[in-house]
């Protein structure tokens, strides 16, 4: 509600004042300037304290855990150890953490590879086992430390909490405050994934990790997470193990091969070791071991799903080894698995590769093999088995034909089957898309 002044063209507001040109009083634009001043001023100081200062001193990187000489776990980041259910997950953490504390000496049965770092505190949570077995990897690690010599029940830097009856928001939250009570260098969560409800949902996992890396980080210590792969694969379960291989300092994945484990480095962001192998004594020590070798003689791919997968393995990460280890391209590497499954010397379980030798030992294992490559038209062995046709009657009506053809890719013939069929089997290799390897090749 305002008035004009005609003779001079200006408008005015009701009490009289003149206004700019934008339509806002001076006093108006002032007011507008002051509040831009003090939001520029809050935004400013909650950035400022994240932009990286490069003049600023910073402390060399603290290693807690080394393996030969690579970095492992260091001060205010997380790792993971991830292997299958009873690939010695428990046995290699354990091991590992207990060469890191143990007194430099020769007569300790540790890893030797594991650099001593004897001032270290260590705060162990277990989600998941009885406190018998609890009481079980407590006593292995003061006998690998040196402390039961001293006559020790159980070693006195390390604490340890047994959660497995608590709900998951009550075992994070007696996590927390286990290390608000005290300062730990290192943490390990034996069963990180029983500290949420669905390890697939993706905010709830995405939510823990970032609460374990700022707690790691607000603390100044490091966090092992221990959770499970998918069977006969090296991807760790759920949403939670995808985001934990994303932001984890370093990353093991350990897998048995016959008595042994062998432990890789999965991902690493320092400098990677070399994989090592460990075997469990009588007396229920881990102790390092010669990684095993495949057989002479054998097919190498063979070999080595059996030697060092124990038998079992995802295709993906089948074929990842065969390209390291063997130095084929993926396109090869994935043809060369083909065959073996073509000519039955290994099998199909799903997204798995099993061993013949294996899969009768493991249950819910269903072989897949192409019986109209081995056994004929059909799936006759034996042109007497055929049933002579007396009459046209007893020919197979077409639409028995129409319905085999409305198959599924996965359940019905392959093309190269077909051209097999024809007796040009190098044909269908040419013509066949490579992305059908990557992605559609069921073995």
């Amino acid at each position: 509600m305002h008035t004009t002044n005609l003779t001079s063209g200006s408008e005015t507001t009701p009490i009289g004042k003149s206004l700019n040109k934008s339509g806002q009083s001076a006093s108006v634009q002032a007011l507008l300037d002051h509040v831009h001043a003090l939001t520029q001023d809050l935004l400013e100081g909650r950035v400022k304290k994240y932009i990286v200062d490069m003049t600023k001193a910073l402390p060399n990187v603290e290693p807690l855990i080394t393996i030969n000489g690579s970095c492992v776990c260091s001060r205010g980041n997380i790792s993971a150890i991830c292997g299958e259910a009873k690939s010695k997950k428990t046995f290699l953490t354990s091991a590992l953490v207990a060469s890191a504390m143990a007194m430099p000496s020769s007569s300790l049965d540790n890893f030797k590879i594991v650099a001593n770092n004897p001032t270290m505190k260590v705060l162990w949570v277990d989600t998941e086992q009885g406190e018998q077995h609890v009481r079980k990897v407590i006593e292995r690690i003061t006998r690998m430390t040196g402390a039961a010599l001293s006559g020790a029940v159980a070693e006195p830097r390390l604490t340890t909490l047994a959660l497995r009856e608590l709900p998951p928001h009550e075992r994070k939250l007696c996590l927390y405050e286990a290390m608000d009570l005290m300062p730990y260098d290192l943490v390990v969560i034996d069963g990180v994934a029983d500290l949420q409800r669905n390890t697939n949902d993706l905010e709830e996992s995405d939510a823990l990790v970032s609460e374990l890396m700022a707690l790691s980080t607000k603390t100044n210590t490091h966090i092992i997470c221990v959770l499970h792969t998918n069977p006969g694969s090296d991807k760790a379960r759920g949403h939670l193990g995808s985001s934990l291989q994303r932001k984890a300092e370093s990353v093991l994945f350990v897998h048995r091969a016959g008595d042994s484990s062998i432990v890789e480095p999965q991902f690493c962001r320092n400098e990677p070791f070399e994989r090592f192998a460990f075997a469990v004594s009588k007396e229920g020590i881990p102790q390092l071991t010669d990684i095993p070798q495949p057989e002479v003689g054998r097919n190498d791919v063979v070999a080595i799903v059996e030697d060092l997968y124990g038998g079992t393995i995802e295709r993906s990460t089948l074929v990842a080894r065969l390209m390291e280890s063997l130095g084929l391209a993926k396109t090869t590497a994935h043809m060369r698995v083909k065959r073996l499954v073509d000519r039955g010397l290994l099998l199909v379980d799903g997204d798995r590769v099993v061993s013949p030798s294996a899969s009768g030992s493991r249950e819910g294992v269903t072989p897949v093999t192409h019986s109209h490559i081995h056994t004929g038209v059909g799936g006759v062995n034996d042109v007497n088995a055929v049933t002579a046709v007396n009459s046209a009657a007893t020919v197979t009506p077409a639409t028995t034909v129409t319905t085999a053809t409305a198959a599924t890719p996965e359940s019905g013939p392959w093309a190269d089957d077909l051209f097999a069929a024809q007796g040009s089997p190098e044909e269908s290799l040419r013509i066949k898309p490579l992305a059908h390897y990557d992605y559609d090749c069921p073995f």
